[in-house]
């Protein structure tokens, strides 16, 4: 049976559909990613089967066809489980269909020569997920490196306060998934809900040194046409670079950029955010 934390996390077999009978191997293979995907490291079929409650063979024989198809990746250490580079492909080509990419990359270059800051582009992947889809990185001598394909919790850094500012989720929801992400200087949940509310005043964060000391992290969200966050861009970098006033106006560059790409993406149908001083002028 399935927990009421795993049903929160999309861990279900059940799905709605609008016609046609689901195929239940479709269904649990679905499952399965989604619980690799929130899993911190590899698990192995028996962990897999018991936390959905699948029939062991079934889950041993799925995750084997998953891994022989390269969306699951299968570790001989352990003899566990995790997901794999076919994943990264398909979701790259995706962006690439819909012109996430085509859009963020040029500004990526962008924002990176500018600040001469390393620039990240985060795709919300879940509801307690995020996960790294494009980077630019600047001329600058120091250089902070992560692998496209790099998943993060969704609360982490200033990327976490903009996504807990327009996601949605309940209060204690916010407490739960915060209480889980290792920070090494995390500030109280209450300060922490403080700055989402300042997240979504002023469409952007800043984190300086919570989730990793001495680094500094100025992120804004790019939103739906319903006003959910599912994609941000984030300038990371070592705090010594961030004087106060660089971050400010490093904050409010991405903000702007944020903003037209959403509007971009949401097309006529959706009214605007409203331009800055700032994009008035360009």
């Amino acid at each position: 049976m399935l927990t009421d934390d795993q049903d929160r996390e999309s861990f279900t077999l059940s799905t709605t559909f609008n016609a046609g009978k689901p195929v239940g191997a479709v269904v649990s293979a679905f499952a399965i990613l989604r619980h690799l995907a929130a899993q911190d490291g590899a698990v192995s079929s028996a962990q897999v089967a018991r936390a959905l409650g699948l029939n062991p063979s079934t889950c041993f024989n799925i995750l084997k066809t998953l891994a022989a198809e390269r969306v699951v990746q299968f570790e001989e250490v352990g003899k566990a489980y995790r997901l794999g580079a076919g994943l990264l492909e398909l979701a790259g080509s995706a962006l690439d269909q819909v012109g996430y990419t085509r859009l963020l990359h040029p500004e990526l270059e962008r924002l990176a020569a500018a600040w001469q800051t390393p620039m990240t582009a985060w795709l919300r992947v879940s509801d307690h997920r995020v996960m790294l889809v494009d980077q630019a990185v600047s001329s600058s001598a120091i250089q902070i490196h992560m692998r496209i394909g790099h998943r993060l919790p969704l609360l982490v850094g200033a990327l976490g306060r903009c996504m807990a500012a327009h996601a949605g989720l309940p209060v204690e929801e916010m407490r739960r998934q915060y209480a889980a992400v290792r920070q090494d200087n995390p500030p109280p949940f209450e300060q922490f809900l403080a700055e989402v509310e300042e997240a979504r005043a002023a469409g952007y964060a800043v984190d300086r040194d919570g989730f990793t000391r001495g680094v500094t992290t100025v992120s804004s969200p790019i939103l739906d046409a319903e006003g959910r966050p599912f994609l941000a861009l984030s300038a990371v970098g070592l705090t010594a670079q961030f004087s106060d006033e660089r971050a400010a106006a490093m904050a409010a560059d991405l903000r702007d950029t944020t903003r037209r790409i959403g509007r971009l993406l949401a097309g006529p149908g959706r009214a605007a955010a409203p331009l800055s001083p700032r994009e008035t002028t360009r």
